[in-house]
């Protein structure tokens, strides 16, 4: 089921919009300001950021910026509501359309550990023997994982061998979350959890060898 956080100081317009979340088929977790957003982020894995303009508006300005990034980083609008009727904010935007965009983005929480943008060549691929590998670049790096641009075919859950350009220690991880090509306007890729084990996977020759 799609989880999506509705932002609304009006407890009024939350109820209003929550229950037409869930008779579309979706849930929701209602906040009434935007200062909620991180520590619900960081434990509850949701798809979409549902944000009513007044209470954006009205925000300060230290909320806006702490919590802006974060928004971005999820599929997300603005609405309000007039006369108990709930008004999209955006070109053809609608609920139930918002709702059909968030099902194809799997739900995630926000990484503890700081991201750094870190424009890193990196190989990669879904077998430890590199047969065969994608050549990508990560777009940023915590100490957990990473995401990186890929337009290949990656489903969440599957195991990944990495290796960055210039080292030869072969790494692991699981696909946690992924953006398709050509959807939601954002960059495609995939975001990667490191896996932490014992096992030290041989690093292929042409790997070392390839000078591209």
């Amino acid at each position: 089921m799609t989880t999506l956080v509705v932002i609304a100081k009006s407890e009024l317009n939350r109820e209003i919009v929550v229950r037409a979340v869930e008779a579309a088929g979706g849930a929701a977790i209602a906040l009434s300001s935007l200062a909620e957003l991180p520590g619900l982020l960081r434990e509850t894995p949701v798809s979409g950021i549902l944000l009513e303009m007044v209470t954006s508006a009205r925000a300060t300005a230290a909320e806006k910026q702490e919590t802006n990034d974060l928004i971005q980083l999820y599929a997300h609008a603005k609405f309000k509501v007039v006369e108990n009727e709930i008004k999209m904010l955006g070109r053809n935007m609608t609920l139930d359309g918002f709702l059909r965009q968030c099902l194809s983005i799997q739900p995630r929480v926000i990484r503890r550990s700081p991201r750094v943008v870190i424009h890193a060549g990196v190989y990669i691929s879904k077998r430890s023997d590199f047969e065969p590998f994608e050549k990508v670049v990560t777009l940023n790096i915590s100490n957990g994982g990473c995401f990186v641009y890929s337009a290949c075919q990656w489903q969440v859950g599957e195991r990944v061998w990495l290796l960055f350009k210039g080292q030869e220690r072969v790494m692991s991880g699981e696909v946690c979350w992924r953006h398709p090509w050509g959807k939601n306007n954002r960059i495609p890729g995939i975001g990667i959890k490191f896996i932490e084990d014992d096992i030290e996977y041989p690093c292929p020759p042409f790997l070392l060898e390839d000078g591209d």
